[in-house]
């Protein structure tokens, strides 16, 4: 997507994921020409090249909501960084973007992240040059509070030396990416959720109560609330959403306090910077599985605008492309949308474990010039 939003030709080389409705929705709308299901279970040795390479690797081993294992997590998942390093050490792609939740950088004291850091760095005896910043959504022209820190990585004899993460923006109302309100629609104490959903529905009326007291107007003012975690952690921001988890989205999605109603899934996709079915984006699973997807996906526009400066870096692009994120936040809006192709119907291989130069996990794709970019 933010390949596309930029004008950047691209062909998407492989892409893994062990979730078939993961795969599904990837087929649909950027099919690669191999498909992995299982990442732990390829030869990176002979994988295919790509010059660009992406990878969120499980957060859940990290993560101050889960049970913070790390590398020693019991369910296998924090080893998986070592198998997308494994493939950087043997592929050597010319850039390489990493992502994991902010809380890495201090679980343990920062022993995880200086690992990770450190091994990096050791690729290929030094080839790369590795930055890292925890970068939020919500400076980047989305209003998400979602803290999430990317490792980028630059082949040194590729470098032109000009990378620098990209600076926040001015804050973006969320009112840009909520449907609209009806004409005439009135907002009210009585609008909650069911009675069946008890946790949701107490938690509107104590963030109801707390903003009323407090001289505030929940009914005219976008409010965002996180309604569904325990009374004690329930939070809500103004004129911004708490972050979006893949259990805080679709049917769960947070709270509209001035809506009196939940997010909907095209609003999350919205605000995690992404395309929705109007923009040409093909949704082929369950509303349920496609709110997972969305909730684990990384920012769109965090990752364009950190392409911006890595593909002119690198030397993937002849020219400077545009910060359509920054132009639009500059406006206080959202930029316009990049209609979606239609994907080409072809079918993705999957190696079997016997076939030659065609193993590969992770989101990747391999760049090629430029085509033409629009400021939004």
């Amino acid at each position: 997507m933010a390949l596309t939003n930029l004008g950047v030709d691209f062909k998407h080389v492989f892409a893994c994921d062990i979730d078939k409705h993961v795969k599904e929705t990837i087929m649909s709308n950027f099919p690669p020409k191999f498909w992995y299901s299982d990442l732990t279970a390829r030869d990176n040795a002979s994988a295919p090249s790509t010059d660009l390479y992406v990878a969120g690797f499980p957060c859940q081993p990290f993560s101050a909501a889960g049970k913070q294992q790390g590398f020693g997590d019991e369910k296998g998942r924090g080893t998986i960084f070592w198998k997308v390093r494994e493939y950087i050490n043997a592929q050597r792609p010319k850039v390489f973007i990493l992502e994991n939740v902010s809380r890495l950088k201090t679980l343990h004291g920062g022993q995880y992240y200086r690992d990770i850091r450190g091994s990096l760095e050791a690729v290929g005896r030094g080839s790369y040059n590795i930055y890292d910043r925890i970068l939020n959504t919500m400076e980047h022209g989305v209003p998400q509070n979602r803290k999430r820190i990317y490792f980028v990585g630059i082949l040194k004899s590729m470098d032109r030396g000009t990378f620098s993460f990209p600076e926040p923006l001015p804050r973006v109302s969320i009112e840009n990416f909520l449907d609209p309100k009806p004409k005439g629609a009135r907002v009210s104490a009585t609008m909650l959720p069911p009675k069946s959903a008890s946790t949701a529905r107490r938690n509107v009326k104590i963030a109801i109560r707390r903003l009323l007291r407090a001289g505030k107007r929940p009914f005219v003012q976008p409010y965002i609330a996180d309604i569904d975690s325990t009374t004690p952690r329930m939070k809500y921001m103004l004129d911004q959403a708490p972050c979006i988890t893949c259990n805080r989205c679709g049917g769960r999605g947070h709270w509209i306090m001035n809506r009196g109603r939940r997010l909907n899934i095209v609003e999350t996709m919205r605000l995690q910077g992404m395309h929705t079915p109007k923009d040409g984006f093909n949704i082929v699973v369950k509303t349920s599985e496609t709110a997972k997807q969305v909730g684990n996906a990384m920012s769109v526009n965090v990752l364009e605008r950190l392409l911006v400066r890595i593909l002119s870096a690198a030397r993937l692009v002849p020219r400077a492309l545009p910060d359509r994120w920054a132009h639009a936040a500059r406006l206080d809006r959202m930029p316009r949308p990049v209609r979606l192709q239609a994907p080409a119907k072809t079918k993705s291989k999957e190696p079997q474990a016997a076939a030659p130069k065609r193993r590969a996990g992770g989101l990747t794709a391999r760049t090629a010039k430029r085509a033409r970019g629009r400021l939004g």
